[in-house]
C-alpha cells in the first residue's frame, strides 16, 4: 500500500490525495500515466518524490519515508519491508524505568522466535537489532524502546516503529493486549491468560531463587505477547487495506489490484487474513518449552528445538540482607523501628511490625490508642508510619471550600515518584483525605513524645528492592522478606497485607537508621524515606 499514497510529498493532505484518486491517480504508475490534470509544478514536484520513493524502496532505504511520510502510515511499509521486520518484547523487574531492569527480549520476525536473557546473551541483542529496518511492538514508545535504550546506550532502533497500541487505536480498538487478543479471537494457554507484566517480575524473582520451572513459564509467557503480534498486525494491515479500497471506489483500482499486480496484494491479504504460523511446521501457535539441566546449566528448548542456555550463577541480583543492614546501624543493641500501615479509618485494621533485630513482630490495631500505646511499648529508634504525613505547601486543610485550595493536591515527593514511574497517589486526593489527616496527627503525637518519626510508602520501598507488591502476590512478597533473614512472628496464622506492608515500613526505618536511604521531597513539605541501593 505504500505505492497507493503521496502523503510523503510536501503539501500533500489526504483530502488532496483523496483528489487524486478521484482523478485516476490510485499509485505511483497511474501518476506516470495519467498526470495532465494536475499542474506543470505539482507534477514535477509529485515526479521528484515518487522517483525519489521508488529509490528508496529498491536501495531498502527507511530513512527516506521515516523522514517524509506520517507517522500514523508506517503502517503501509510492512508489505515492503516485511522481510526485515522483527515483533518485538521485553519482560521486566517493574514499570519504573528509573529503578527497573529488563530481564529478557523476546523477539519473532514471522519464522523464528529467539530470547536473549539478561547476563547470558543479552548483549547479543544489540547486533541481531540491526538486522532490521521495521520493529513492532505493543505500546513500545512508552516501554520497551525507552527500557531498551536504557539498557543499551547508543543502540540502533530499526527506523521504522510501528507500536500497534496506537495503530489499534486509529482503528477504534483499545484496550491491554490481553484484551485485544480475546477481541480478535486470539487464543493463549488457559493457564496464561490472567498473567500480566508484574506476574512476569514475580516468575523472574522465583527463578533467579532457584525455580526452573518459573522460567519456563516465563518464556512461554513472553513468546505468546511476541509472536502474537504478528496476527494483530495482519489484522490491522487488513482492516486499513479494506478502508482505502472503500475510499478509492474506483473500478480502475481493482483492475490494477487483482489483474496487473497479478494479484499480489490480494493474495498478501488473504495469507495474512489468519496468521502465518496456524500452519507452521514448527508448531509455533501452541509452543512446547523444556528445560534440560547440565552441568549447572538450564537447556531451554523451544519444540525440541535448542533455545538457549541460561546460566542462573552469572545475573547479578539485588542480594540484600538484614543482618548487614543491622550492622551498618552499629548499635550496641538490636535495634528497633515500628512499621504501621495505616487506615483511614479506625474502623479498618491498621498493620503494625515491631521489627526488633532480626526478628519482626507482626500485628493488627483499629484505634489511634492502640496505634500508639503497641509502639510506645515497643520503646523504638524509628517510627516509619505509611501514609502521607504533610500537607502540599500552601495548603492548611483538605477543604475544597478553603481559599488554600489553590496550591493544589500533589506534593513534592509525591511528583518524583512519578517522575521514576513509580505509581503513587495524591495525598489529597478523595480517597487520601482521611488518611492524610490521621496520619499528621499520629506524627505529631510521635514527636511531642519524643520519638523520631519518617514516612514512609511501602510500594516504592518494594519497587525499589526488586520485591513483588502485595497486590501482585503477597505470598512471594512475604517469600522474598524472610528470604533476607527477616523471621517473621504474627499472631494469627494467616498473615494480611497489611502487616506485611507495615513489615516493609519497618524495614524502610532500617534502612534510614544504617544512613541508607533517599529523602525525597522539600523542606516546606517534609520528606519520604526511600531505600538506596549501590550496587556494584
Amino acid at each position: 500500500m505504500i505505492k497507493n499514497t503521496f502523503l510523503f510529498v510536501p503539501r500533500i493532505s489526504e483530502k488532496t490525495e483523496e483528489n487524486f484518486w478521484k482523478k485516476g491517480i490510485l499509485s505511483w504508475q497511474d501518476l506516470k500515466r495519467n498526470s495532465t490534470t494536475l499542474s506543470k509544478i505539482k507534477r514535477e514536484l509529485l515526479f521528484n518524490y515518487v522517483t525519489e520513493a521508488e529509490n528508496a524502496l529498491s536501495n531498502r532505504n527507511a530513512s527516506f519515508f521515516i523522514n517524509n511520510l506520517p507517522q500514523k502510515e508506517y503502517w503501509r511499509l510492512y508489505d515492503e519491508f516485511r522481510d526485515q521486520t522483527l515483533f518485538l518484547d521485553i519482560e521486566t523487574t517493574g514499570t519504573s524505568l528509573y529503578y527497573d531492569k529488563i530481564t529478557l527480549i523476546g523477539t519473532f520476525d514471522g519464522r523464528e522466535y529467539r530470547v536473549f536473557v539478561r547476563d547470558n546473551n543479552f548483549l547479543d541483542f544489540a547486533d541481531y537489532l540491526r538486522n532490521y529496518e521495521l520493529v513492532i511492538t505493543f505500546n513500545g514508545k512508552l516501554f520497551d524502546i525507552p527500557f531498551i535504550k536504557k539498557e543499551f546506550p547508543g543502540i540502533r532502533i530499526p527506523p521504522i516503529h510501528i507500536d500497534l497500541r496506537y495503530l489499534l487505536r486509529s482503528l477504534g480498538i483499545t484496550g491491554s493486549l490481553k484484551q485485544i487478543e480475546e477481541k480478535l479471537g486470539i487464543k493463549r494457554p488457559r493457564e496464561l491468560q490472567k498473567m500480566r507484566g508484574r506476574d512476569a517480575a514475580v516468575l523472574w524473582n522465583k527463578f533467579i531463587r532457584g525455580d526452573d520451572e518459573a522460567l519456563e513459564k516465563l518464556i512461554v509467557y513472553n513468546f505468546h505477547d511476541t509472536v502474537n503480534l504478528q496476527p494483530i498486525m495482519h489484522f490491522c494491515y487488513n482492516t486499513k487495506v479494506r478502508r482505502l479500497v472503500s475510499k478509492m471506489n474506483h473500478r480502475f483500482y481493482q483492475l490494477t489490484l487483482f489483474e496487473n499486480e497479478k494479484g499480489r496484494i490480494f493474495q498478501f491479504k488473504t495469507m495474512i487474513s489468519r496468521s502465518s504460523i496456524e500452519n507452521d511446521p514448527l508448531n509455533l501457535n501452541m509452543p512446547k518449552i523444556t528445560l534440560r539441566v547440565t552441568n549447572g546449566l538450564l537447556n531451554v528448548y523451544l519444540n525440541n528445538e535448542a533455545l538457549i542456555t541460561v546460566d542462573r550463577n552469572r545475573i547479578k541480583k539485588i542480594n540484600i540482607k538484614i543482618e548487614d543492614i543491622i550492622q551498618e546501624i552499629n548499635h550496641n543493641r538490636d535495634p528497633v523501628a515500628v512499621g504501621i500501615d495505616l487506615s483511614g479509618s479506625e474502623r479498618r485494621n491498621s498493620g503494625i511490625c515491631i521489627l526488633k533485630g532480626k526478628k519482626a513482630f507482626l500485628d493488627v490495631a483499629k484505634t489511634d490508642e492502640e496505634i500508639v500505646f503497641k509502639t510506645i511499648d515497643a520503646n523504638p529508634s524509628i517510627v516509619s508510619i505509611d501514609s502521607p504525613l504533610s500537607l502540599p505547601r500552601g495548603r492548611c486543610c483538605p477543604e475544597d471550600t478553603c481559599d488554600c485550595r489553590k496550591y493544589g493536591i500533589t506534593r513534592e515527593c509525591e511528583r518524583i515518584l512519578k517522575r521514576r514511574g513509580i505509581n503513587v497517589y495524591p495525598c489529597l486526593i478523595k480517597s487520601m483525605q482521611k488518611l492524610t489527616m490521621r496520619g499528621i496527627k499520629l506524627s505529631k503525637l510521635f514527636e511531642e513524645k519524643g520519638y523520631e518519626v519518617i514516612e514512609s510508602y511501602p510500594g516504592a520501598a518494594q519497587d525499589i528492592l526488586g520485591l513483588p507488591r502485595k497486590k501482585i502476590n503477597l505470598e512471594e512478597l512475604e517469600a522474598e522478606l524472610r528470604d533476607m533473614g527477616i523471621k517473621i512472628q504474627a499472631k494469627r496464622k494467616t498473615i494480611t497485607h497489611d502487616e506485611i506492608d507495615a513489615l516493609t515500613s519497618a524495614l524502610v526505618g532500617y534502612f534510614y537508621l544504617a544512613g541508607k536511604y533517599e529523602a525525597i521531597g522539600n523542606a516546606d513539605e517534609g520528606y519520604l524515606i526511600i531505600p538506596e541501593l549501590k550496587m556494584d
